[in-house]
């Protein structure tokens, strides 16, 4: 049975202990010694009386011939640290010259001494144990350990080339304070210091950014207990270029041993694997950023272990199939609608084939309401190319299914509106190209819908018209404008039909232009009427020509029959009958020259002429028709033309005329030409009512006029511009208009210079 160990039991263990011991008082600078140990008296060859109750200083005296001595200095800076640190610390080949015994002269010894704190109750430092190893005396050096010096040299000189070259940071740190006694390139270049900067010094006091944060601790325990210490991925604060960076470490602290076992500093070795950690972290926040887009977009995401059938599943998932957390894959199964249940049996078995799983089902939730969703995922194989997991998605579709119905029905009840519409209907993307057409049209060409996509549509166009066709197209498209245009289609029944085209500029929510969409009208009967009426006017023009004719040369004869009379006041009725039949002539004039452009007939005289001269003949005789405007000349040095005449002049009049009629409460109207390039321009510019901008361009069109409140201030048929505008044309020019409503208008064409093709 045991028994506790008394006192005296103590002592005697102290007293046989082989281990060389003093105990001795915190009592600084004394360090009086309380107790000794046989041991420690045998290795010092010293008495008890000797020793005790004597401070540390006195009872081991110094050699007087020792000019410096280190070893004093040692012993007290070992006690002070560890009565601040609580904690042990070793001595290591401690040098001191002890007296011999009898004699007045000192040896030289080395020691190995450890100082143990031994606490208080209150956790105080009471006093320190004082252990003492006497190591074998180093001979002096002489010529008989040359060769084992060079030898060791040598060896020095190998380590230091490999530490030198070694691809880490290596670095020996000497004694407690930890002296940089070498640093190879890498590690300086990991502290961003230079090796000069490095050696010599402690090297906390150097890296003071590391100072403070643990790796004191770290190199003191291997310092004390030679343990090694492997840390992997330490953040270390380092200060480079001016700037504090935090760099992650791959640590290796190993003890430094001298030949004689004793440990006298630490081996660091040092491997930055910074940027290792930081891409770590990167694809961490990667992952987070691709977790929170998912969620965020509603995905459920999953991870099927094909080898096992386990599954797991995000909260999203789950949510997704009706449950409030994530549950077994058998569950998830179970609330797949029945009649889904072979769909999604088949998807799981031709996934391990085609590499992708995908099914569209339903799914039933406890309150019975049925949602769709769309699962997708990919298919990872093992080494031996056997399946082994299923890495996807799940997504509620449900809404998008009522969409996609409600679109189905849209287009389907679409297409029945326009499949019964008696017009053609198209479309045409952003390029032009045709992409749908209406069974009306199919019907009224007889070709099939495949044929008229792209451009297959103008093989139904009769071949004379497919050049205006296409120009006029081509021409609304590059300017975004809503197109109109007429043309001729060879008819299934065999005959040729006349359609006018118009359509409309779609675009985006955004304002990208997508392409056109119209619709295409039957006007051939429409045609037949207005060539039965052309064919009337001209008809009826023609024979009112000869009586009005004659009745103007009656009114003539007559007016000058009253005149020679002195019936002043008859004269001048008959003068206005004149002026009316002028008018009338004139209206006939237009009515025939628009039978004779209707149907091709309108001839011209073309020749050399001075466009000047001709403008100002004009000019001369239009002032004598107004007194209210003047009309001003600015004209270009003169040109010679190539054209009719007379069409011209006509052209000319027809919009001097306008201009007066149509302002006024002006008094200026100004004709002006000018030479561009291979062009003549001349423009009629008036300061009166203007025109919209909506009718700009309709002015040039058969029998319009002013609509509105002044539709019947300004008389005339509307033709004359559509007559100019045709000679013009068929003279290889071009005519357009300006203006602003309420602020005039200007009246503009083009003739070519000297462009002798006939017409």
């Amino acid at each position: 049975m045991a028994t506790k160990i008394s006192n005296d039991g103590y002592k005697e263990i102290f007293n046989i202990s082989p281990a060389a011991i003093l105990v001795i008082g915190i009592d600084a600078p004394l360090y009086t010694i309380l107790d000794v140990n046989e041991a420690y008296l045998i290795l010092i060859n010293k008495t008890r009386e000797a020793l005790l109750g004597k401070g540390i200083l006195s009872a081991f005296p110094v050699d007087p011939t020792e000019e410096e001595s280190k070893n004093i200095e040692s012993i007290i800076f070992s006690f002070e640290r560890v009565i601040s640190s609580k904690k042990q610390h070793t001595l290591i080949n401690c040098r001191h010259a002890s007296p011999r015994r009898g004699r007045e002269e000192f040896r030289e010894q080395y020691w190995t001494t450890t100082n143990i704190p031994v606490l208080n109750e209150n956790g105080n430092v009471k006093y320190l144990i004082h252990s003492t190893a006497k190591k074998a005396e180093l001979n002096k050096l002489g010529e008989k350990e040359k060769t084992r010096f060079e030898a060791l040299k040598n060896q020095r000189q190998q380590l230091y080339s490999t530490f030198m070259q070694a691809p880490v940071g290596i670095a020996i740190f000497r004694g407690p304070e930890y002296i940089v006694e070498l640093i190879n390139p890498p590690l300086c270049e990991l502290y961003a210091k230079t090796a000069e900067e490095m050696l010599g010094k402690p090297v906390f006091e150097v890296l003071t950014h590391a100072k403070g944060i643990g790796f004191e601790e770290l190199l003191d325990n291997v310092l004390l207990t030679g343990k090694p210490f492997r840390g992997q991925g330490l953040a270390s604060p380092l200060m480079r270029s001016g700037k504090l960076e935090t760099v992650y470490l791959n640590l290796v602290y190993e003890p430094f041993r001298e030949d004689d076992g004793r440990i006298s500093g630490v081996i660091a070795i040092a491997t930055d694997i910074t940027e290792h950690i930081n891409a770590k972290l990167q694809i961490e926040e990667a992952e987070e950023r691709a977790r929170l887009a998912v969620d965020a977009v509603g995905l459920g995401t999953f991870d099927l272990n094909l080898l096992t059938g386990e599954m797991i599943t995000s909260q999203v998932f789950a949510n997704i199939f009706g449950f409030d957390a994530p549950v077994p894959r058998r569950e998830y199964v179970k609330v797949i609608h029945p009649d889904d249940q072979e769909l999604r049996s088949k998807a799981h078995k031709a996934a391990p084939e085609t590499g992708r799983l995908f099914y569209e089902a339903r799914v039933v939730w406890p309150d019975k309401t049925v949602r769709w969703v769309r699962v997708e995922g990919r298919v990872y194989y093992g080494t031996t190319s056997i399946p082994v997991r299923v890495l996807g998605t799940l997504l509620d579709i449900t809404e998008q299914k009522k969409i996609k119905e409600a679109l189905a029905e849209s287009e389907q009840l679409l297409r029945n509106i326009t499949t019964a519409a008696p017009t053609g209907l198209w479309m045409a993307d952003a390029a032009g190209g045709i992409t749908y057409v209406n069974k009306t049209w199919i019907d009224w060409t007889g070709l099939p819908f495949e044929r008229h996509l792209g451009a297959g549509w103008l093989k139904a166009v009769v071949q004379e018209d497919k050049e205006k066709v296409l120009e006029k197209f081509a021409n609304d498209l590059a300017k975004r404008i809503f197109h109109e245009v007429e043309f001729r289609i060879n008819h299934s029944d065999g005959t040729i039909h006349w359609c006018v085209v118009n359509g409309g500029p779609q675009y985006r929510n955004e304002g990208t232009f997508v392409g056109y969409i119209g619709a295409c009208v039957d006007i051939t009967e429409q045609k037949h009427l207005e060539r039965q009426k052309d064919d009337f006017i001209g008809i009826a023009s023609h024979e009112l020509k000869t009586p009005v004719t004659s009745i103007k040369a009656y009114a003539q004869v007559l007016e000058k029959m009253l005149l020679k009379k002195g019936e002043i006041k008859e004269a001048g009725m008959i003068s206005k009958m004149d002026m009316q039949l002028n008018r009338l002539t004139s209206l006939i004039g237009d009515l025939l020259d628009v039978t004779k452009i209707n149907t091709g007939k309108l001839q011209f005289n073309n020749s050399e002429f001075n466009l000047n001269i001709l403008v100002k003949e004009l000019v001369e005789d239009m002032q004598h028709t107004t007194s209210q405007h003047t009309l001003i000349e600015s004209l270009a040095p003169p040109v010679v033309v190539w054209g009719d005449r007379e069409r011209i002049g006509q052209v000319i009049t027809n919009l001097i005329s306008n201009a007066i009629k149509y302002s006024p409460n002006a008094d200026e109207i100004i004709i002006q030409s000018e030479l561009k390039e291979n062009e003549v321009t001349l423009s009629i510019k008036d300061f009166g009512i203007g025109i919209a901008e909506q009718n700009m361009d309709k002015v040039f069109e058969q029998f319009y006029r002013v609509s509105g409140n002044l539709q019947h201030t300004f008389p005339g048929l509307g033709l004359g511009l559509y007559i100019s505008s045709e000679i013009i044309k068929r003279q290889g020019g071009r005519i357009w208009v300006t203006s602003r409503e309420k602020e005039g208008s200007t009246f503009g064409f083009a003739l070519p210079l000297r462009n002798k093709k006939k017409t």
